[in-house]
């Protein structure tokens, strides 16, 4: 039986705080406490950020605080963004919190989630950060459109090991360290705090280990829309911290090219020579559209088999207008970042020994409210 609080609580040095922030998802957070009192082993406290919620989320949070079965800590900082949730969230933490667990709300988690996750850092005192698995469940995918993606992205399975990239979606850490790293760095609009998290603890050296089970659950959307604008937020995100580098220019090389081959296409009507030229940027375009076919071609005949009309053609029409949109969204981005997230890119870029072996402990300044 779950009692109102843990009923052995974890010893002082590895007192574990699960952090999470929430906007307008009421059903999410609902969900996601009643996943967590179903765990084997319970965090210590929960501790959640509301970045202004008005559909009735702020105030299931006051209630559960007061009858749920887990000791719970809200808290509200309107217009915030996600870095700056998770910190205030580790800030407001229990003073003697050792271990650090954050999630994101609207996920699916199975009971052994959180005992998994922290057992590495329970077991052993140089470990300093654990990577979570997660992937998602194919019952879950119903539209075609979710379907596309599903297949396009490789059905979404991440097998955590130490040297991964994980994600906050799944990830336990020392408090310490987050300190020690400058916490999530607030200067980045919407997304990629938490690649720029993870970052900087592969590039100062700290230990990390892995829970390889995949215990939790990334719930995706079922529009295109939705992808697209995802895909706008991730990608202005990782503009704004200046990563991805060879990839935007390896797939931002190509698209341009192909724009390229369109426009001097139209030199076929007219005359010799830029008849020839026309033909050859043509000849381009068109080579570039079969490659693509052919390399979707086995992912087509895997989205028929989940009786998706016009396989082909959806790859095709995902695959161009999310790397259209990533692209913009990344350009916008880098130049944002150039003026408005320099803390962000130092971090980053810095060489740590020409700043001595000690790391700054300074969280990031607060931005302005979005």
């Amino acid at each position: 039986m779950l009692h109102r609080y843990k009923q052995y609580p974890s010893p002082a040095f590895n007192m574990i705080s699960l952090v999470s922030t929430v906007l307008n998802d009421r059903k999410g957070v609902s969900i996601f406490l009643k996943e967590m009192e179903m765990q084997s082993h319970h965090p210590d406290e929960i501790v959640i950020v509301d970045g202004g919620s008005i559909d009735g989320t702020w105030e299931f949070l006051v209630s559960y605080a007061a009858n749920g079965l887990l000791p719970l800590k809200y808290y509200l900082e309107v217009g915030c963004n996600v870095a700056r949730g998770r910190n205030i969230a580790i800030e407001k933490s229990n003073f003697n919190s050792d271990i650090i667990v954050s999630t994101d709300i609207g996920c699916q988690w199975e009971s052994k989630w959180l005992e998994e996750l922290i057992a590495p850092l329970e077991l052993d005192r140089t470990v300093d950060y654990v990577v979570g698995s997660w992937a998602v469940k194919p019952e879950y995918i119903q539209t075609a459109w979710a379907k596309t993606e599903f297949i396009l992205r490789g059905r979404h399975i991440f097998q955590a090991t130490p040297d991964a990239q994980g994600t906050s979606r799944s990830i336990a850490y020392r408090k310490a360290v987050w300190q020690a790293v400058g916490g999530y760095p607030e200067d980045l609009t919407l997304a990629a705090d938490d690649n720029v998290f993870i970052l900087l603890l592969q590039k100062y050296g700290y230990k990390a280990a892995a829970a390889p089970i995949v215990r939790c659950y990334w719930h995706r959307f079922d529009y295109l829309k939705q992808y697209l604008k995802e895909e706008k937020r991730n990608f202005y995100g990782l503009g704004e911290a200046f990563l991805a580098r060879k990839n935007f220019v390896v797939v931002g090389g190509r698209l341009l090219t192909e724009f390229l081959c369109i426009l001097g296409s139209f030199l076929i009507l007219a005359d010799s020579p830029w008849l020839y030229y026309g033909l050859t940027t043509l000849l381009i375009f068109a080579c570039s559209i079969i490659h693509r076919i052919f390399r979707f071609l086995p992912k087509a005949t895997s989205l028929a088999d989940l009786d998706v009309k016009f396989p082909l053609i959806r790859l095709l029409i995902f695959e161009y207008l999310a790397k259209i949109v990533g692209i913009s969204s990344y350009i916008l981005g880098l130049l944002h970042g150039i003026k408005h997230c320099r803390n962000c890119r130092v971090r980053i870029y810095q060489n740590p020994k020409a700043h001595g072996t000690e790391l700054s402990t300074t969280i990031t300044p607060t931005p302005k409210s979005l």
